[in-house]
């Protein structure tokens, strides 16, 4: 495919650091993570600098991509498929999305 098509709906958009897509619902339940060096759902086409949009309205499901908040202080998410020690469910991941950058 060598054409990319500019949407008004979903323009990208950068807030607070964490590059996303606009055109949601201002009371979605969509939030959107980056993903980070730890490259373990390869498989999913998860690798690091990854966007990750996770639905919060999702319940819990043992074995499938899940995010949890471990830390309450410095809010900081981990990608798994099972819940962790002391951590609170955030939700399930939607749609990962891989972000490309070309060399200097």
């Amino acid at each position: 495919m060598s054409k990319v098509s500019y949407s008004v709906t979903h323009a990208p958009y950068r807030y607070m650091g964490i590059l996303g897509c606009s055109g949601y619902d201002p009371n979605s339940t969509i939030i959107c993570l980056t993903a980070n060096g730890e490259n373990h759902y390869l498989k999913e086409g998860i690798v690091e600098g990854s966007l990750l949009f996770v639905d919060t309205n999702e319940v819990f499901l043992r074995g499938e991509l899940n995010v949890f908040q471990t830390s309450s202080d410095e809010p900081k998410y981990k990608l798994t498929r099972k819940k962790p020690r002391n951590s609170t469910y955030v939700g399930k991941v939607l749609m990962a999305v891989n972000q490309y950058q070309t060399p200097a």
